[in-house]
């Protein structure tokens, strides 16, 4: 079997209930399923709605691949990510990491020749590795994550040969890059909508830093494992992981402990601490106001102030506060920086859709033809899914309003 676990001798009760509350039918999940895998740059699949049916009497099982294709597209139809033990199906880490979606990522890259030697490694591949990935990390917030992916593949490979044979004086800068490139990788794996193969990599950049007892490195990483915590829907796990990040205040830099501060009130918010939440955004502001953009050892040179804002307004609408995120997100989206156009186009995205609960239906439209065509230039998997939420209400909609953008959404959704 593909998925791990105790075997389905009886119903799946977990993806029947889950189904059965949002209303959906067999054949609308296995069309939804076909269409999702045929866009996402992985394998294709066809189930039907049979398949589907006996995946609920527990008399199927899905592969890896199918399953984490179910998964993500039960987390269109709830507006969140639907990870897939909450399904029913426990992938293990060798599972992960052998076969599956991380395995068609990595497929193709190895060749017949002579692996690198212990002598061979020169510090000038460091260089070169570091400067690959800094390069990555702008296209990516340019473009989004999926031809960045694709680049990274072969160098994921030699990194993770290179740190298995780094020895002496090569091995901590190695171990430094590894550490970069696995937390890169994982970010890539969650802004591409595949939450399970994000926290892969990025356990596999904390196994590096923990080994360098880089405190800067690992107190980022943490955050990450937090980020991807709570994307997934475990609130209090990501807490935790964000008070562990921010454990060695007076040692990190302030983009550290702002994106720490940020991750801390995003995991406020979904538990419903409203105080809680607005003093971690507050504190994260203050620190962003402080960063050096040019300090060359910068981790998060995303984290600008527009950042920490449309950061705050997901928060507030998580609050139930759509008026105070909407003002918010436009202070954000003024000044947002030209190189972050990824991040751009998901803070209009969720304008819009704030702008839409409030009830400003015009203003709605207009920043949702924004983030639409945003969206065509920097694609990414949060973006789509705040997209497809806005163009399923605005369908419900009267009036011109809601058509027009419907019908704009529906050339990228």
């Amino acid at each position: 079997m593909n998925i791990t676990g105790r075997e389905l001798t009886r119903p799946n009760e977990q993806l029947d209930q889950l189904i059965t509350r949002l209303g959906i039918g067999n054949k609308t999940i296995a069309r939804k399923m076909v269409e999702y895998s045929q866009a996402d740059g992985g394998d294709p699949v066809s189930p039907g709605g049979s398949t589907i049916g006996r995946y609920r009497s527990g008399t199927h099982r899905p592969n890896t691949r199918s399953a984490e294709v179910l998964a993500a597209v039960l987390g269109e139809f709830t507006g969140r990510p639907v990870g897939l033990a909450e399904i029913g199906y426990q992938p293990d880490d060798s599972e992960l990491r052998g076969s599956g979606r991380l395995q068609t990522r990595l497929a193709g890259v190895r060749t017949g020749l002579m692996p690198l030697g212990f002598d061979t490694i020169d510090p000038a591949i460091v260089d070169h590795l570091q400067f690959l990935l800094a390069e990555h990390v702008r296209m990516d917030a340019l473009t989004g994550p999926r031809y960045v992916l694709e680049a990274l593949r072969g160098e994921l490979t030699l990194v993770e040969e290179l740190c298995g044979k780094a020895r002496g004086r090569m091995r901590e800068p190695l171990l430094e890059v590894g550490a970069r490139f696995n937390e890169f990788a994982g970010w890539l794996f969650q802004d591409s909508g595949d939450l399970e193969a994000a926290m892969y990599w990025t356990n596999t950049a904390m196994d590096y830093a923990e080994e360098l007892g880089d405190t800067h490195l690992t107190s980022y990483v943490l955050m990450r494992k937090s980020n991807i915590a709570t994307d997934r829907g475990f609130a209090a796990k990501g807490m935790g992981l964000a008070n562990a990040a921010l454990r060695r205040w007076d040692e990190l830099t302030p983009e550290l402990r702002a994106v720490a501060l940020r991750q801390l009130a995003n995991a406020h918010a979904m538990l419903g601490d409203v105080d809680d939440c607005r003093n971690a955004l507050d504190k994260a502001m203050a620190e962003a106001l402080e960063i050096d953009s040019d300090s060359p050892g910068n981790l998060a040179k995303y984290c600008t102030p527009s950042y920490i804002e449309m950061e705050a307004a997901h928060s507030w609408v998580r609050l139930g506060e759509p008026m105070r995120a909407i003002e918010t997100y436009g202070s954000g989206l003024a000044n947002w920086p030209a190189s972050q156009r990824r991040d751009q186009g998901l803070c209009a995205a969720r304008m819009a859709s704030a702008c839409l609960g409030a009830g400003e239906f015009e203003e709605a439209k207009r920043i949702g033809e924004q983030a639409a065509a945003l969206f065509r230039s920097a694609p990414s998997a949060r973006s789509l899914s705040v997209l497809r939420d806005l163009s399923k209400r605005a369908g419900a909609l009267r009036g011109n309003a809601g058509s027009e953008l419907k019908a704009t959404l529906s050339q990228v959704v």
